[in-house]
């Protein structure tokens, strides 16, 4: 689109010169002309631009042709550097008040938006001034969006973003004048900073629809700076409620692909609660950036739970495992959870989650029978291993140096079937009436009553079993 803008602004050239144009660049070039105000166009290449700029700015505005300046008042909002050149085409552009012009002025202020720069107050003044210049679309987008208004234009098309329906998204920006792609102007991405906000901000009833768009807007290479907003836009809506599976999966989906597992990805999720602390505050910006490892502790052990329970030869033994422990995790009380899979049990339990859609990550046994696998757990300061099969249920403090650690990609099976530890350490069979037992010994160790059994049963509060 730069090079067509530029072509034509070099026949008008001509045209104003009292040059002839050929006979059939005519109704072409006034069919081009009426399309130019339907959206601004694409941005040069920096790598071209900057030297013609260079150029440029050894000579004097009022000396460039009318296409060198037009691509003068497009381009030189990319670097400061050319500020005042691009201050100077600014001056002969309004005195001249020519269509190509004002059109030129309009691309360069919603493509490089250079928001704190001095030069910002001028451009904007201009550009709204081109815009009511002539009948054409740029006047009506001026008075609906607040477009050539840099502190209000971009939060005014946010909050028409936000509701509109995902499928409507892209009408809106071409009504607006932005095109297909919000990442393309710098106009566009100081919209898409506002329209996370503002979605950050919603309901959890209203956040699904503009999450949706958010996900479709979303550009990797453009908007990677953004992520940080991003993120508060996607789990902010959901720190006190739960999404629809089918929507927590997409938004889970997008989080792991773009910024990765926040128990495996620990800095890169560190920098950005970190920066999400500059406007929220740091305990906001964790209560916020928590939604998703909450989401992960679910779905690590349900889908364990639910793959035991479709492979085991004793469902009703798994039935009670499952009630007991999902008791726990329903009521926010697992504060983590990390498969620990055989080596044998891993394909057919990797098999059974894939169907779900879900995409948790777990970590292998090596040892032991291979069939056998082992969800780790952590209740407030007790570190869990229940196993899928009879062994034993063990019971460890959080900073005891041989319990398990979460989150690794191999165990060794003996460290998991320990019988012996320090003096805390604890394991428990599932006898007759071992529910009980488990909620009292958990309840004895951190002061965490079972959601249904409260403190459990044991004859004295002092005697572990």
């Amino acid at each position: 689109m730069s090079f067509l803008r530029a072509a034509i602004d070099r026949m008008d050239a001509l045209a104003s010169a009292g040059l002839a144009k050929p006979p059939t660049t005519k109704p072409d070039l006034q069919r081009q002309l009426a399309k130019l105000d339907e959206s601004i166009g694409e941005a040069e290449p920096v790598v071209e631009l900057k030297p013609f700029l260079r150029s440029a700015a050894e000579k004097s505005a009022e000396a460039l042709p009318r296409f060198k300046l037009n691509r003068v008042l497009r381009g030189a909002w990319c670097d400061p550097e050319f500020d005042t050149l691009g201050s100077a085409a600014l001056d002969r552009a309004l005195a001249d008040q020519r269509r190509s012009s004002d059109q030129a002025m309009i691309d360069g202020y919603l493509t490089y938006f250079p928001v704190g720069r001095p030069i910002m107050e001028k451009l904007a003044g201009a550009a709204s001034s081109a815009a009511q210049r002539h009948e054409w679309a740029w006047r009506e987008r001026s008075r609906n969006w607040n477009l050539f208004a840099p502190s209000h234009g971009p939060a005014k098309v946010a909050q028409a973003l936000v509701t509109r329906d995902h499928d409507e998204i892209f009408q809106l920006m071409r009504e607006v004048g932005l095109g297909g792609n919000l990442a393309a102007s710098g106009f566009g991405q100081a919209t898409f900073a506002r329209f996370c906000i503002a979605t950050a901000e919603l309901a959890p009833g209203k956040a699904v629809q503009a999450q949706r768009s958010l996900l479709r807007l979303f550009d990797q290479e453009a908007l990677a700076g953004q992520i940080e907003l991003v993120v508060r836009a996607l789990l902010e809506p959901w720190v006190n409620e739960k999404p629809e599976p089918e929507h927590r999966k997409a938004i889970s989906g997008f989080l792991l692909d773009q910024v990765g597992d926040p128990r495996l990805q620990r800095p890169r999720w560190e920098r950005i609660i970190r920066s999400l602390a500059e406007s929220i505050g740091e305990e906001r910006a964790l209560t916020v950036t928590q939604v998703f490892k909450r989401w992960l502790t679910e779905v690590a052990m349900r889908e364990f739970f639910r793959a035991i329970a479709k492979t085991t030869d004793r469902p009703d033994q798994w039935a009670q495992r499952e009630k007991f422990w999902m008791a726990y995790l329903d009521t926010g009380l697992v504060s983590d959870a990390w498969p620990a899979l055989g080596i044998r049990a891993r394909n057919q339990i990797e098999d059974i989650i894939r169907q779900s859609g879900e995409r948790p990550e777990y970590g292998i046994i090596r040892g032991g029978p291979p069939s056998s696998s082992s969800i780790i757990m952590q209740i407030g300061d007790l570190r869990i291993s229940e196993w899928s099969d009879n062994g034993l249920c063990r019971f460890w403090a959080s900073d005891d140096g041989k319990a398990p650690g979460l989150y690794l990609k191999y165990y060794e099976g003996g460290s998991l079937r320990v019988m012996t530890g320090r003096s805390d350490f604890e394991h428990a069979m599932h006898s007759s009436s071992w529910q009980g037992k488990f909620a009292a010994l958990i309840f004895r160790r951190t002061s965490i009553q079972h959601p249904e059994l409260g403190r459990g049963t044991v004859r004295s509060w002092n005697s572990r079993w």
